[in-house]
C-alpha cells in the first residue's frame, strides 16, 4: 500500500505542476512586438543634405591633419569604410613609401547628389564631389613643392556612402567625372 500511495502522491505532484505551468503559460505576458525599421531619412534631400555634411566634415578632418592639427580634431579615418578607407591608408601608406606629403587644404565647391537608396535596412546614397585642390602642395622629403605642373586644379571624386544609424559613412571614393564640375 506504501508503493500505491507513493505513486499517487507522485502522480498528484506533476499534475500540480502541469496544472500550475499551464496556468503561468496562460498568465505570461506577450512580448514586447519588434519595431520595423523604417528609412532613417524621410527624402532623397534629407539624405543628400546628410551625406553633404559627412563629406563636408569629412574634408575639414583631412585638412586638419595636413595642417598638423591633430589633437581635438576627428580622424579622417572615421568618416570611412570598406574600399574608400583601404585608399585612404594605401594612400598614406604610398606618400610615406616615396617621402611625399601633402600640404594645404582642398575646398568642396559642389556636392551633387545624384541617387538615394533609402531602404528599412540600408540606406545609401551615391553623389559626386566637386574639389578645387589648388591649395594642396606635394612636398618631398626635404620640403620642397614637387607638385606636378600638369595636375588640375579642379578633381571631381564619385563617392557611395552608407547610412549609419542617422549619418552617413564613406564607402567608395574614387575618381568622377570631370565634366559634371564644370
Amino acid at each position: 500500500m506504501t508503493s500505491h500511495r507513493t505513486a499517487a502522491h507522485a502522480l498528484a505532484g506533476i499534475s500540480a505542476l502541469v496544472l500550475t505551468v499551464g496556468f503561468l503559460s496562460g498568465c505570461t505576458p506577450e512580448p514586447d512586438p519588434t519595431p520595423t525599421p523604417t528609412a532613417a531619412f524621410a527624402s532623397e534631400e534629407e539624405a543628400f543634405a546628410a551625406a553633404e555634411e559627412v563629406y563636408r566634415a569629412y574634408n575639414e578632418a583631412l585638412n586638419s591633419q595636413r595642417a598638423g592639427a591633430v589633437e581635438d580634431e576627428e580622424d579622417p579615418q572615421d568618416f570611412l569604410l570598406g574600399t574608400a578607407l583601404e585608399g585612404y591608408l594605401d594612400g598614406k601608406e604610398y606618400l610615406r613609401s616615396v617621402d611625399r606629403s601633402l600640404s594645404g587644404a582642398t575646398e568642396i565647391v559642389a556636392f551633387v547628389g545624384e541617387e538615394a537608396r533609402l531602404d528599412d535596412d540600408r540606406s545609401e546614397v551615391t553623389a559626386t564631389v566637386c574639389l578645387d585642390v589648388s591649395g594642396i602642395r606635394v612636398l618631398d622629403g626635404s620640403g620642397a613643392d614637387v607638385t606636378p605642373a600638369s595636375r588640375e586644379d579642379l578633381l571631381a571624386q564619385q563617392i557611395v556612402m552608407i547610412a549609419s544609424t542617422d549619418s552617413f559613412l564613406i564607402s567608395e571614393e574614387s575618381q568622377g567625372e570631370a565634366s559634371k564640375c564644370d
